[in-house]
């Protein structure tokens, strides 16, 4: 049996599982505290408002962003359900995946090699990499990526089963380990090149007996694909997303190529400074020369030693090219080239590369892995405090503190105006960044422009305080036929009312409507907002109560409003609008 070849006993596998276990234990605490540290990020606010809508089937198949991905819609709706906006109970829950994910990474590195403290060390790099910490830390990624890891594992885990004539249990848990991956990630896809060369690299037949041996487990784990293809067609949203040009790609290419290669020197070393905790790489020369050349030992050793860990080399080029085309087609015409060196895209790289790394050079003596192992540890303190300097900024740990501190003092009858977050924890790509659709996914109790009482605002640092309405227009009767009222609506007939700017000029924004009228009923009336043109902006549809009072709406979507029109269904509809003016609460 081939192995470290300075000792001259293998380690015990009782003694090898313990070292596993405490790996998983020790860096699954480290990257808990380092997630503690930040807070949500936009799209993790987006899908636990998503996962509040429930478990229904139409729901879980409801595409978020441009993917089908009804086990990512399944947990957050776990979340949202159990305890929604609780940051902790979703890093307990990352922490209790990435153990798992170390575990099975332990045990297959066993099962494939035997005892040795090459799965130690390749435990150690699996655990360790900057390739999977970002992605532990943004939830929204941690759902796709910890379970494409878990399942993704899992399928390897059938694989020596099949190969090891468990082929009842293979059969079983292989392509359902398969299918939950897809449904929670559809690039998840790619381990099944990872378990292709881990096939060929533990075939002991011809190639001809092997395919022969191989294809029923093939066959069931296509069926998996085709029954997760048959639902994203039926259901995706797919990017429509423009291909970059020949020129582009080879850039991208080779940019996409710097992320393994300083994941072997425990890289990238050093972050983009985009403003936002986001996990854009920007290795040094340095990262990739020094990664260049691991690789390029660890392929020389490979060739001269086991030609079969070769197959998992290119396991990993293939993933590489793949996640670079799919990446730059749907995210290029939008994003440039950033994304190609995005972490969240790269997390579960770290399979086949670690299966790469411990397979080619499980043969070497063991004081150069020691030298290597620490030399990694080195570059991923580097990489993780550089990570932790950005992911500690995150804003959103202190707004949500003091938004429920402020909003528990104020009391369930809280009135506030609908205003979005502030950025970067509310963002342009989120379909809806107002706190209101947060607070009520986390069911915190308030009321929402109610009329009655002119509503509050919270601000960017979550303190709720008094608002003042700037007015940037104001609407003007039409006509004063009417003595008793100048602006009335009456019946189906729609009201319609030119706005007079205060700035003397029409500028374009998400606006608010305040609205003082009377009435002697209680009337259901539809405000819009019109520009020059007659494009019509709809604010909310409220009741307005009878009486005297005042109505606040908003916000619409962005208009540059030159005349706001009323209008209702009820040919019962007696209303006067005293004043009403378009502006934005401040």
């Amino acid at each position: 049996m081939r192995g470290i070849s300075s000792v001259r006993r293998p380690p015990e596998t009782s003694v090898l599982r313990g070292v596993v276990v405490t790996i998983a234990l020790l860096q699954t605490v480290a990257l808990g505290v380092l997630a503690q540290r930040g807070s949500w990020l936009s799209d993790d606010l987006t899908f636990l408002e998503q996962g509040s809508r429930g478990f229904a089937p139409a729901e879980l198949l409801t595409p978020v962003n441009d993917h089908i991905a009804p086990g990512l819609r399944f947990v957050y709706a776990v979340f949202a359900e159990i305890a929604p906006l609780n940051h902790g109970l979703t890093i307990g829950w990352r922490m209790l995946m990435q153990a798992l994910a170390i575990l099975l990474m332990g045990v297959l590195l066993m099962r494939v090699i035997g005892p040795s403290w090459w799965v130690a060390i390749g435990t150690v790099y699996y655990a360790v990499t900057p390739l999977s910490m970002p992605s532990f830390m943004s939830l929204s990624s941690g759902v796709n990526n910890l379970n494409a890891h878990v399942f993704g594992l899992l399928l390897l885990h059938a694989t020596i089963d099949w190969h090891g004539n468990h082929r009842r249990r293979a059969l079983v848990y292989g392509p359902l380990a398969l299918l939950i991956s897809l449904a929670c990630w559809e690039k998840s896809v790619l381990v099944v090149v990872t378990a292709v060369a881990l096939a060929e690299y533990v075939r002991g037949d011809s190639r001809r007996r092997w395919l022969r041996h191989g294809w029923p487990f093939a066959a069931v784990n296509g069926v998996a694909i085709v029954a997760f293809g048959i639902v994203y067609v039926a259901f995706g949203d797919p990017s429509s997303g423009q291909p970059p040009s020949a020129p582009q790609v080879l850039d991208l290419v080779a940019r996409s190529f710097e992320v393994p290669l300083s994941s072997l020197v425990g890289g990238p070393w050093h972050w983009a400074a985009s403003g936002q905790p986001f996990s854009f790489a920007a290795p040094p020369v340095a990262a990739i020369v020094a990664g260049a050349v691991a690789a390029a030992t660890l392929l020389l050793v490979a060739w001269k030693r086991d030609r079969r860990a070769l197959w998992m080399w290119c396991a990993v080029g293939v993933y590489v090219l793949a996640t670079t085309l799919v990446v730059s087609y749907g995210r290029f015409d939008t994003f440039g080239a950033s994304f190609s060196v995005h972490y969240h895209y790269w997390s579960d790289l770290s399979i086949p590369l670690t299966l790469a790394i411990v397979l080619s050079a499980r043969t070497v003596p063991v004081a150069v892995p020691a030298v290597a192992t620490a030399c990694l540890m080195i570059g991923v303190v580097v990489s993780d405090a550089g990570f932790a300097v950005a992911w500690g900024k995150n804003p959103a740990k202190p707004y949500f503190a003091a938004v429920r501190m402020e909003l528990d003092l104020a009391g369930p009858n809280v009135n506030l105006w609908d205003t979005q977050m502030p950025q970067p924890i509310g963002t342009a790509l989120m379909p809806d960044s107002r706190l209101s659709a947060v607070l009520r996914m986390a069911r915190i109790p308030f009321r929402l422009q109610a009329p009655g009482s002119e509503p509050l605002l919270v601000d960017d640092s979550g303190a709720v305080r008094p608002a003042a309405f700037a007015t940037w227009s104001r609407g003007e009767p039409a006509s004063r036929a009417n003595s008793f009222c100048n602006l009335l609506l009456r019946g189906t007939e729609p009201l319609r009312i030119p706005l007079t700017p205060t700035q003397n000029k029409v500028a374009g924004a998400e606006w608010y409507a305040r609205a003082s009228y009377f009435s002697n009923r209680e009337n259901q009336v539809s405000v819009e907002l019109v520009d020059a043109d007659g494009a019509i902006a709809a604010m909310p549809t409220a009741g307005w109560p009878a009486g005297a009072g005042t109505m606040y709406l908003g916000p619409s979507r962005r208009i540059r409003a030159t005349a706001v029109q009323l209008h209702s269904t009820d040919p019962a509809t007696n209303l006067c609008v005293e004043r009403i003016e378009i502006g934005i609460p401040r």
